[in-house]
């Protein structure tokens, strides 16, 4: 029914209604529920145990929703932003809907309402909302169990969203403050938008584009009108053509497209670049509702400069009021390494760093060679060392008496071409023991996947990132850079201007230019956090 005749049909059954007071009615059901129990209605328990009697109580038990006693315009905008919050990746169903639709069919249907009936449904509607706000503002799954361990600073604990519904209802503004409570990142109601395409796009048929072979620029296939017109269902410009010779037009959009799908841009359609023409709408859209999901645990507040890592993305940008001073490719740590999702602040560099070898790697990777003899630690450049940091020469110990579990020392190794933190280290002090840094192993940035460390972020191009990072230090000059990533010792340079980074995992966003970007979930975790945005809502109180 068009919203403007279920306003006139509800103001007509305004006086069929019993107009005494609720007040007494509302107030009775708040003060009854027993200590330690939930508020219930018809056998559905609500989510708001403090914040909805709170709520009452500051307006003198008086109704929210009900007007001249029959739904108002509040509570018909909440309905209508409640069957339509599957476009914010969340279900209609867990904000009491069905209940919710059977009191206002009731009123609908001309039925005989009782004022219970209308104190049940202000009570469903406020703890929809109060649910609804607190899921659009902190997410609805918890991130430090689905979402992996995801340690970005949270957002502030205290939403007052009995103060918000107070404003809300006063201003007749419902839709408006919903969406404030969502995050500001543009990128957010970009993919919102990309929602609804995607879910529009499972009515067509999908069938998988199929090659037995590569085909590159300016060769004839058979499968070239059906990437075209692929392409053209993602949204891409191109000029409609049954022709099956792949021509400049498409070669320059099938290189767009595998940049943004973290491909290598080279043109030519193969495996991979089938792979990503082939995702069926429904499965994108199942990437945009996990990673909205993870943009609505993020700080409502991006700070004005700082270094983002996409880990996901394989990929380091340093930002500075919303532009990109500095893009980077960047390794990061292997399935079973992973990089953590965190923020910290980075406060200095280190030049020509010395890498003392963390527990794991040593326990697997260099004990193991050191037991064989001492080449390993003369062909790395490594040094043994005593906990108190002295020296300790390899003969001057009794190798029968030292095994991979009764390893007494440290290893670090000193300065140089083959150090594994390169020529210089960007350090923001963290528990995890992560940081970013120079690599030896130069051509790894080559691969597409460069999930290849142990846990750190080592990143291409280093010197041009310490160059934008001291800019407001000219005494370091390129020169004085230069030499300072090729000493013999170590040298520590405090940052004038500390710089927040922030290591991230999205694997589906939009760029600046709004284009959609997808990458593979490379450390598997979309599943769990889209089997969650599934499931029922949990007890968790609403805060």
């Amino acid at each position: 029914m068009p919203k403007f005749l279920l306003l006139i049909a509800l103001w007509l059954l305004s006086t069929l209604v019993n107009a005494s007071s609720l007040q007494p009615l509302i107030k009775q059901f708040i003060d009854n529920k027993p200590v330690g129990s939930r508020y219930e209605i018809e056998n559905e328990y609500l989510f708001s145990s403090k914040v909805l009697p709170r709520f009452y109580t500051d307006r003198d038990f008086q109704a929210a929703w009900i007007e001249q006693q029959t739904l108002g315009k509040n509570g018909l905008d909440l309905l209508n932003y409640i069957r339509n919050i599957d476009s914010h990746g969340l279900r209609p169903e867990d904000y009491h809907l069905a209940l919710i639709e059977k009191f206002v069919h009731k009123l609908l249907s001309f039925k005989q309402v009782s004022e219970n009936d209308l104190v049940s449904l202000d009570m469903l509607l406020t703890d929809a909302f109060m649910l609804l706000g607190s899921q659009l503002y902190f997410g609805k799954v918890d991130p430090d169990k689905e979402g992996a361990d995801w340690k970005i600073q949270r957002k502030e604990p205290e939403l007052k969203l009995d103060m918000k519904l107070s404003d809300a209802i006063s201003a007749k503004s419902l839709p408006q403050h919903l969406d404030s409570l969502s995050p500001r990142n543009a990128a957010y109601w970009k993919l919102k938008e990309l929602l609804a395409y995607y879910n529009k796009l499972e009515q067509y048929p999908w069938p998988n584009i199929k090659s037995a072979k590569s085909v590159k620029p300016y060769d004839t296939a058979k499968i070239i009108p059906e990437v075209r017109k692929r392409l053209m269902q993602f949204g891409y410009q191109l000029t409609d053509s049954l022709s099956d010779v792949y021509d400049d037009q498409l070669i320059a959009r099938i290189k767009q497209f595998q940049k943004e799908r973290g491909l290598q841009a080279d043109g030519a359609i193969g495996k991979g670049t089938l792979e990503a023409l082939n995702r069926k709408p429904a499965q994108l859209s199942d990437d945009i509702r996990v990673n909205m999901e993870r943009l609505r645990w993020l700080p409502m507040r991006t700070p004005d400069r700082f270094i983002l890592v996409n880990i996901a993305n394989f990929e380091l940008d340093m930002i500075s009021m919303r532009d990109t001073i500095i893009s980077l490719k960047a390794i990061v740590g292997k399935e079973y390494r992973k990089t953590p999702v965190f923020n910290r602040k980075m406060t200095y560099l280190v030049f020509s760093p010395t890498w003392t070898v963390p527990p794991t790697i040593l326990r697997n990777d260099v004990i193991p060679e050191i037991l064989k003899g001492p080449e390993y630690l003369q062909n790395k450049n490594m040094t043994l060392l005593r906990h108190d940091g002295t020296e300790v020469a390899y003969s001057d110990i009794d190798w029968s008496k030292v095994t991979k579990k009764n390893f007494p020392y440290m290893v670090r190794q000193n300065p140089g071409p083959e150090n594994a933190l390169g020529r210089v280290k960007f350090m923001f002090p963290n528990e995890f023991n992560v940081y970013i840094h120079d690599t030896p192993t130069r051509g790894l940035f080559a691969k597409e996947e460069r999930a290849l460390s142990s846990g750190c972020v080592r990143v291409e191009r280093p010197f041009d990132l310490a160059v934008k990072l001291l800019a407001d230090m000219p005494e370091w000059t390129d020169e004085r850079i230069s030499k300072a990533m090729n000493r013999d010792t170590e040298l520590r340079v405090n940052l004038k201007t500390p710089i927040d980074v922030v290591l991230i995992y999205l694997t589906a966003w939009t760029d600046g230019n709004n284009r959609f970007h997808n990458r593979k979930d490379i450390y598997k975790r979309d599943k769990m956090v889209l089997n969650a945005l599934n499931q029922k809502p949990t007890r968790r109180q609403v805060r």
